[in-house]
């Protein structure tokens, strides 16, 4: 079987689709990802043959980009949908639909933020999957955005139009998510089919510290927001605030990031292997993307989240819902995240770290994880969806 794996250019997309990408491998079938030229080192680092999409034109995604900051706090999520529901699509739409075309995969599984693929897959009748990146609840928020911008696009192509978004809700889709982790307010997707990745076992770490027997503290803010100006700042308030307790202080700030700035308590690396850190950590800190929070509850960590922008406000409070840590920060949508208050940072990481109950909450959510199926276990389903036409 042939599979073209479908992402825009992000980490935090391309990411849930990989353990699928790793387990179809192992099948024996073959796998090509079609992604924009900005991401091409990315898929070339994940040892993936790539089909070169385009990225949207700079000065587009600048206007754009403008336009979102301006209407974010009375639209909120919705404002993004310009970029990711047409103007994305539009850009990447020609080269995915030649993949198609030349390779002639048996079928597309797309991050579900990639829309192109789902419309060059219906337009050719090739069966297709989406991975979702977070909550259900979120993809049903956005869907009435999304369907204006995706219904131009199909009329560009000689698709009928969808004017209800049917079209979108009825692609099969798999999540990494534990359904406890899913907002129980919304509608639900009973028809998920849910699994998890598999690690390999986590290896020790270097020994950064003298006192080895202190607490861990891991304090990440993933790889985007800290080149995002506020979201750089408040991940330094963040490490200050923590900088004088009796810890082994660890932050990562991602490739782009600066390693400046910090206090000297703090050992700061760009990256490492976060399965290793979670093994070894006592609390996470982190902005509440959500791949970051998928990685603390699986491994049972407690965590507090300082959130920024795009989902992290909902991931926040879904952590705190469950009891397996607290949320910093009480606001809704916004351009951009007021700064976090260091005496709350440092009083919730005291928390976290001295009351039980955090850890037994996180530790049911890890245990709920690992009952999940594997991505190796999912490959039968995603060769059933291959011969459905």
């Amino acid at each position: 079987m042939k599979v073209l794996m479908a992402t825009t250019a992000g980490s935090g997309h391309f990411g849930p689709i990989l353990p699928l990408g790793a387990a179809l491998l192992r099948a024996g079938h073959t796998v090509e990802v079609a992604a924009p030229r900005s991401f091409v080192a990315a898929v070339e680092r994940a040892g993936y043959p790539y089909r070169l999409c385009e990225d949207i034109p700079p000065e587009e995604y600048q206007a754009a980009h403008e336009r979102r900051l301006a209407n974010v706090a009375t639209l909120g999520h919705a404002a993004a949908a310009e970029i990711f529901a047409h103007l994305a699509p539009r850009a990447m739409f020609p080269g995915v639909l030649d993949a198609i075309d030349s390779w002639r995969p048996d079928l597309v599984l797309r991050e579900v933020g990639e829309l192109s693929s789902h419309l060059a897959a219906v337009l050719r009748g090739v069966p297709q999957a989406q991975v979702m990146l977070g909550l259900s609840a979120f993809d049903d928020l956005l869907l009435p955005a999304i369907v204006p911008y995706a219904d131009r696009l199909r009329s560009e192509t000689g698709l009928p139009p969808d004017p209800d978004g049917s079209a979108f809700a009825a692609v099969p889709s798999l999540s990494q998510l534990p359904l406890s982790y899913e907002d129980p307010s919304a509608p639900g997707h009973p028809e998920m089919r849910r699994f998890r990745a598999v690690s390999a076992a986590p290896a020790a770490l270097p020994a950064w510290w003298p006192a080895a027997d202190l607490p861990l503290v891991y304090v990440t803010f993933g790889s985007v927001a800290p080149v995002v100006p506020f979201a750089s700042a408040a991940l330094r308030t963040v490490v200050s605030s923590l900088a004088d307790l009796p810890v082994r202080l660890l932050v990562t700030v991602g490739d782009a990031g600066s390693v400046d700035g910090f206090p000297a308590e703090a050992h700061v690396e760009r990256w490492v292997p976060q399965r290793d850190v979670l093994a070894a950590a006592s609390v996470m800190v982190c902005h509440g993307g959500m791949g970051t929070v998928l990685g603390g509850l699986a491994a049972g960590v407690p965590m507090v989240v300082v959130p920024q922008f795009a989902d992290q406000p909902e991931n926040a409070s879904r952590v705190a819902a469950l009891g397996a840590g607290l949320r910093v920060g009480d606001f809704g949508m916004v351009a951009e995240a007021p700064p976090p208050d260091p005496a709350a940072v440092r009083s919730a990481v005291l928390r976290v770290l001295e009351e039980p109950p955090f850890r037994e909450a996180a530790g049911r959510v890890a245990a709920e994880i690992h009952a999940l199926p594997t991505a190796d276990e999912m490959v039968p389903e995603l060769e059933g969806l291959a011969v459905r036409v």
